[in-house]
């Protein structure tokens, strides 16, 4: 009986609340190796103390898990280049048109337009901080994928009914060339 209820304990104390945000970053796994990591290695962090440091390590580590050739700016959103478009860079305040999926890293989905069956139009400027800042220089054609630190998404209150506080986010985004 004592051993039955040593289980149930474990158990429990081991399954997360539903609704609770998915963390890679606290995970029982081993950090990611040198080779895993490739040229993200340089950005990791061997001992996260400050919530962005622990949201680079997620990204790196979720990057690293899919293969992700991604590139870093300067404030921690990671940009994978799948196809390049044509024409003239994107600017501040430019319209577009795109088509996008937004998840976790769970891979649980958000948002889409392609459920909405209508791309999502707007100025540059409009949106997240991550998003402006990974479509900045972009063509209409490409097609990317964009892993944004919750700092540069919807921060520290979420998206109600949507996205969580202090969640790390994942687009998949198609620039249209116009609609």
């Amino acid at each position: 009986m004592k051993y039955l209820l040593f289980i149930i304990l474990a158990v429990s104390l081991s399954c997360k609340p539903s609704g609770e945000k998915p963390s890679v970053e606290n995970s029982n796994l081993p950090p990611p190796s040198e080779a895993d990591l490739g040229a993200l290695y340089q950005y990791y962090h061997s001992n996260p103390k400050t919530l962005e440091q622990k949201d680079e390590n997620a990204l790196i580590a979720y990057a690293a898990d899919k293969g992700y050739d991604a590139q870093r700016t300067q404030s921690g959103v990671f940009i994978v280049e799948r196809k390049r478009g044509t024409g003239s860079a994107i600017k501040w305040g430019d319209k577009l048109f795109v088509n996008y999926r937004g998840t976790f890293l769970d891979g649980k989905e958000f948002d889409s337009s392609y459920k909405r069956r209508k791309p999502l139009d707007f100025r540059v400027g409009q949106m997240v901080a991550g998003w402006n800042e990974a479509l900045i220089g972009r063509q209409k054609g490409d097609e990317i994928i964009i892993l944004i630190p919750s700092h540069m998404g919807y921060g520290k209150k979420g998206f109600t009914d949507f996205v969580p506080p202090d969640a790390n986010l994942v687009f998949d985004i198609v620039i249209l060339d116009g609609q």
